[in-house]
């Protein structure tokens, strides 16, 4: 017996062969080895200092299934020393404080026949002192909470409140027809940063001494790609970061379970400790199995994953960088590549150098275990696999640094070719009404004007920054005149600015792009509700911009000013 049951269980977080039992849920609690690769979530305190600190209420934890709620559960329930029951799920435990707290589990996994009666008895709880903890699923709760009221109008009204309050997701006890409840909305709170410290779990010393017996050991992939995760920790967790907050941002945003599940296949590759065999190492290398790869040939079974299918559909292999030279043309292997990547890929050239799909995979291990040092080199690298203002967009969103004057101009220049369709160095924006077509019309009527001066961007904490007090996160908004909008300068908004900029005119915008952009607009728009009788025009000509103010006189006629 050397490593079988850890990588047994590594193998039973993913659903790669449909052999799914534990998954980071319930099941996963029985497990050995649970502890030991368990990330302790930020939310766990909060509310763990809500049942300690706060008055008696109710707590719902909800959102997506697969969000991880059931593990903080668990978390909070270990830190006040209770043992958690898995397999029970309404629970009643005496908390330090003497007081009683109830705990469901899962509500969704409560009969219909049962959901109403055991809903309206914890929602009575707080009434006689005590406090409830309950895990829900965002529809079942809303429905259930609607059927606690008789009358139709009630009934709406309490669903309406409920909603609103996981909308706002403040953390703070509402009062819903003299029901106190607090409902925190995991859906909405960051979890990027879960990835690089479930890895770190994964990998760790103790779990993985039993492999250093094993017969095997010398050319099972699943012990190498282990090694050299190890080996090129900072990298991987660079591009896991950048990875899974890019996708955040685009609309894509992972559970806790789509990534341990991506993560876990990404060693194992689904294989077994009896399963491994001696096989070319390149093909089972953890860069091509994050990606949904053997080799150079994709295995669409892997997309059975879902995070390993969002990964493939990024494309990030098939995009040029600024590096290919070093990599594809002069194959400076020893100098890209650390020793260990460095002498898989030279054996693996001599067969795949021309075939297809050799290029993307020397691309995938760039991306993971490239072992650059030039902060030019590794800007352009980010610049080239994500966007140009992806690295500066990280730095305001974490913190590390404030915004620029030089963000405002980028700004300034995308708002200028919006509404005149050129960039501009004057002192002044106008704000024109012209129709959406992606060519500039010669004539346009301004409806505003900005002031380029009193534009800035500002950092504001955002609403999961309360649930997650180490991990601090910035939204980007927009301030005019010391006003601050509702809209948020999103990455997909900021990378659609750069393009602008640029000159680059595209065609085909997502539609949460496309909102984020006429959110914009129209809160410009309310800013510059001029009822004046006069009117102004630009025409774009060849030799540059006219401006041209017209009135509406007294006799009807229309005179330039």
């Amino acid at each position: 017996m050397y490593n079988e049951e850890y990588i047994s269980y590594i193998n039973s977080l993913h659903n790669y062969n449909a052999q799914n039992p534990n998954s980071y849920g319930e099941k996963n609690v029985h497990n050995q080895f649970f502890k030991d690769v368990m990330v302790e979530v930020g939310l766990s305190k909060f509310i763990l200092n809500s049942l300690q600190s706060e008055e008696p209420h109710v707590i719902v934890l909800t959102g997506h299934a697969g969000d991880g709620k059931t593990s903080i559960m668990y978390q909070v329930l270990s830190e006040l020393g209770i043992a958690f029951e898995p397999d029970v799920k309404i629970c009643d435990y005496a908390l330090p404080s003497g007081r009683l707290c109830r705990c469901i589990k899962d509500f969704s996994e409560i009969s219909d026949e049962e959901k109403v009666s055991v809903l309206s008895e914890a929602m009575k709880m707080p009434m006689n002192g005590n406090y409830v903890f309950m895990v829900a699923n965002t529809g079942p709760l809303i429905n259930t909470f609607g059927n606690l009221f008789d009358e139709g109008d009630e009934r709406e009204r309490a669903k309406i409140e409920l909603i609103d309050s996981m909308d706002s997701n403040t953390g703070s006890i509402t009062e819903i027809n003299d029901y106190k409840i607090c409902v925190i909305n995991v859906a909405t709170v960051d979890n990027t940063y879960f990835a690089n410290q479930f890895v770190d779990k994964l990998i760790q010393d103790k779990l993985w001494e039993k492999c250093d017996g094993c017969p095997k050991k010398e050319y099972c992939h699943i012990n190498a790609n282990r090694e050299i995760i190890k080996a090129n920790r900072q990298r991987v967790n660079e591009f896991l970061n950048m990875h899974y907050i890019w996708l955040t941002e685009h609309g894509k945003r992972l559970t806790i379970r789509s990534m341990t599940e991506q993560l876990a296949y990404m060693i194992t590759g689904g294989f077994n400790c009896d399963e491994v065999s001696m096989v070319e190492k390149y093909k089972y290398l953890f860069s091509n199995l994050f990606f949904g790869y053997v080799g150079t040939v994709v295995n669409t079974k892997a997309f059975t994953i879902v995070a390993v299918k969002e990964a493939n559909n990024c494309g990030y292999d098939s995009k040029r960088l600024r590096s290919d030279e070093r990599i594809l043309v002069n194959r400076e292997y020893d100098k890209v590549f650390g020793k260990q990547m460095s002498q898989i890929i030279t054996d693996a050239e001599q067969k795949n150098a021309y075939i297809s799909g050799w290029t993307e995979f020397l691309r995938r291990a760039y991306l993971f275990t490239n072992i650059e040092t030039d902060e030019m080199v590794l800007a352009h690298n980010y610049e080239d696999i994500f966007s140009k203002q992806y690295r500066r967009y990280l730095q305001l969103r974490n913190g590390e640094s404030s915004p620029s004057r030089a963000d405002a101009n980028l700004v300034c220049d995308a708002l200028s070719m919006i509404y005149v369709g050129t960039t501009s160095n004057d002192s002044m924006i106008p704000l024109t009404l012209s129709r959406e077509a992606g060519i500039a019309q010669n004539v346009q009527l301004i409806t505003g004007t900005l002031m380029t001066k009193s534009i800035k961007i500002v950092l504001r904490p955002t609403k999961d920054s309360l649930f997650n007090s180490d991990k601090k996160r910035y939204s980007l908004k927009l301030e005019v005149n010391k006003e601050e909008l509702e809209s948020e300068i999103t990455l997909p908004l900021l990378n659609y600015f750069e393009e602008l900029k640029n000159g680059i005119i595209s065609t085909n915008v997502d539609p949460q792009l496309s909102h984020g952009i006429e959110s914009l607009k129209a809160e410009l728009s309310e800013l510059n509700d001029d009822s004046d009788e006069t009117f102004e025009m630009i025409i774009l000509r060849n030799s540059g911009v006219k401006a041209v103010s017209l009135e509406i006189a007294d006799d009807g006629i229309i005179r330039e000013l």
